[in-house]
Order: structure tokens, then C-alpha cells, then sequence
């Protein structure tokens, strides 16, 4: 059933090699079938040609599945990077990245825009625009949406966010609505924030906190408001999946993901 899916987060870059199948066991045995994919596998099949399709044989060994993945991250990898060279370089990174992924079953990418709290103004946009056309070829080639994520934005750019999906009008072009983003950054708080994205969101992230820091916490241990958020997200009308992204990975925390979202 669309939106339903719950796809579990996994630090793979704390993860030895020696430690990756048994770890894959281990969350199979959870009674997971669902898990985001890392970009630490994209970067390693850089330097390693071949790695990603040994990874992707792993997993389906194991029984599991990856229908979300994040996007590479950082200053240098983000929509609106200010180096237009590097922006450039990145861009098609994230094209050869996205189109890796595709034969693993993957439907979201999320990326992050890279502007902070202070506002981006005309140019950054103009950049995460130019972004956009240059990521779009490669995610209508490989049908993989682009999940544009909230961050640190102000109240303005979250509306410049929402706004750029309405001018898109584009299938391959979504949100990713990060819950504890929202309740420690969103200036309105998270509820008008994901109002404001809700008709766009096609993944999410979901993580707890005190709405001081971004604690990456399993709900519970925060002050979000479970009971109201998840039919709120379940609603969303494009959601695909929904994801875990807290810190503690293991059983007992995918337990209290898989409680409130079912």
C-alpha cells in the first residue's frame, strides 16, 4: 500500500567490512525488509569499481531491499554550492551515483540544498535551479525522485522550496520532510512546515529530539508529537516510504519506529 513502507537506517559507515553480512542478518532478523541506502557505498565504488553490485548482491542475499537512499552531503555536494565548478563536478557525480542505484531498486534520493539558516537569496536559488536541470535527465532515466530535504532554512526560503516544486510540476521532483529538522529548526514549527510541503513529500526522515538540537533520537525520546505526526504524514499524497534516521540502529529503536508508524 503506497506510503506504508518503513525502510530502516542503518550508520553503514561505522559498519567494518568484515562485519557487513552479519549485520544485514542482524537486521533481517528485526523482521526489517526495508533499508536506505548509503551514500558511503557510492563513494567507496569510486575508488572501487564493482563494489556497489557486490553490496547489492549482499542485500539481496539477505532478503532486503533498498527503495531510498541520501544523496551524497556536504558543502561540496549540495544543490546550492557556491563553487560552480565543484557544483558542476558534483552534479555529475550525483547523476553516475543515481544511476548506480537504479538497479537496486531505488525510488528516492534526498538531497540537501545547502543553504542554511541565513537566507539563500536570487543567486542561490538560481543555483539549486541549475541543479535541478542538470539532476533531472538522470532521474527520469533511472525513475528516481529527487527528494529536496528541510534543513536550517528560514521561513522564506522554506516557502521558496515549497513555491520551486509548484513551478517544477515535476513527477521526479519531491521533498524529503526531515521530522527532526523541523522540530528544532523550522521557524513556524514542524506542523506548519510539513503543511507547507506536504503536497510534494515522497520520502521522509524520521527522527525524535527536544527542539534544541538535532539529537537524530528514536521517537520517545524527544518531545515530537507522534500520535499527530504519523497520520499527518501517512496523508501526504505522494509519500512513497517513510525512513528511520536515528543514530541507534538497533533493535529496541526500530521497535519504537515500527510502533508508531503502524
Amino acid at each position: 500500500m503506497q506510503g506504508k513502507t518503513l525502510v530502516h537506517f542503518v550508520e553503514w559507515k561505522k559498519v567494518p567490512d568484515e562485519a557487513f553480512a552479519s549485520t544485514l542478518a542482524l537486521i533481517r532478523s528485526f523482521g526489517v525488509t526495508d533499508i536506505v541506502a548509503h551514500p558511503v557505498w557510492g563513494l567507496r565504488e569510486q575508488r572501487e569499481k564493482g563494489y556497489l553490485e557486490a553490496v547489492a548482491e549482499q542485500i539481496r542475499f539477505a532478503g532486503l531491499r533498498t527503495p531510498a537512499c541520501h544523496a551524497f552531503w556536504g558543502e561540496g555536494f549540495d544543490l546550492g554550492c557556491r563553487d560552480e565548478k565543484r557544483r558542476g563536478e558534483a552534479m555529475r557525480e550525483h547523476c553516475r551515483f543515481l544511476r548506480q542505484l537504479a538497479p537496486m531498486g531505488v525510488k528516492t534520493y534526498a538531497l540537501h540544498l545547502g543553504i542554511g539558516e541565513k537566507s539563500g537569496g536570487a543567486s542561490a536559488w538560481d543555483r539549486i535551479r541549475k541543479s535541478l536541470d542538470e539532476l533531472l535527465p538522470a532521474a527520469e532515466e533511472t525513475s528516481i525522485a529527487l527528494a529536496l530535504e528541510n534543513g536550517g532554512e528560514t521561513e522564506e526560503d522554506l516557502h521558496r522550496l515549497s513555491a520551486l516544486a509548484e513551478e517544477y510540476a515535476h513527477p521526479r521532483i519531491g521533498f524529503c520532510f526531515d521530522t527532526g529538522h523541523a522540530n528544532c529548526y523550522a521557524p513556524a514549527g514542524l506542523f506548519p512546515t510539513l503543511e507547507l510541503m506536504k503536497a510534494n513529500i515522497v520520502t521522509c526522515h524520521m527522527h525524535d529530539n527536544y527542539g534544541s538540537f538535532d539529537d537524530h533520537n528514536p521517537p520517545g525520546t524527544g518531545n515530537i508529537d507522534w500520535a499527530r505526526l504519523i497520520p499527518a504524514l501517512r496523508s501526504c499524497p505522494r509519500l512513497l516510504h517513510a525512513e528511520t534516521e536515528a543514530g541507534d540502529w538497533g533493535w529496541s529503536s526500530w521497535q519504537q519506529f515500527r510502533r508508531v508508524w503502524n
